[in-house]
């Protein structure tokens, strides 16, 4: 059991900063671009859902971080229940703004899991400070939740913190 859970936080680690570190990279290529132009480059080449994709692994993560299956199945269930919903509603407002263009996006390329021989960067992006502070932001709130998490475990370990209760 003790060897299981330190895989468990050890690979919620890994998956938590390559969401992080996911979000921050695709943030680049739509933030202050979506509604204007129907982006179809960097990880938006590969899937039309990326930064969703990178939240359900940040959730997986998450949820493997707490050493709970019940919380693991909670994040994650309830993270693709939100973004289902969201996917759908902006495939319909990437129609709406984008016409054929975006019909032939959604035909052409995959919702949520990539097809990596469709990955494309091009030579120049323009990225704006402002944009990159928020995608800091969002990055960085995946790694607060990871702190915290990881800090509840280490002072529960220690005896310092008792939990009410334990799930399984």
């Amino acid at each position: 059991p003790a060897l299981a859970s330190s895989l468990a936080g050890f690979l919620g680690f890994v998956l938590v900063g390559v969401a992080a570190l996911g979000r921050f990279w695709t943030s680049l290529f739509i933030a202050g671009r979506k509604d204007a132009t129907l982006v179809q480059v960097g990880p938006y080449a590969a899937c039309r859902h990326p930064l969703y994709l990178l939240s359900l692994i940040g959730m997986l993560g998450l949820g493997l971080a707490t050493r709970s299956v019940t919380l693991l199945l909670a994040l994650v269930g309830v993270a693709a229940l939100l973004h289902r919903g969201a996917m759908r509603a902006e495939d319909a407002l990437l129609e709406q703004l984008h016409g054929d263009a975006a019909r032939r996006y959604r035909d052409q390329v995959p919702a949520l899991i990539p097809d990596w021989t469709r990955y494309a960067v091009p030579e120049l992006l323009e990225i704006r400070p402002r944009v990159v502070w928020k995608a800091a932001l969002d990055a960085g709130s995946l790694l607060l939740a990871l702190a915290l998490v990881q800090a509840a475990h280490l002072l529960q370990h220690a005896g310092l913190l008792t939990p009410l209760w334990r799930l399984p």
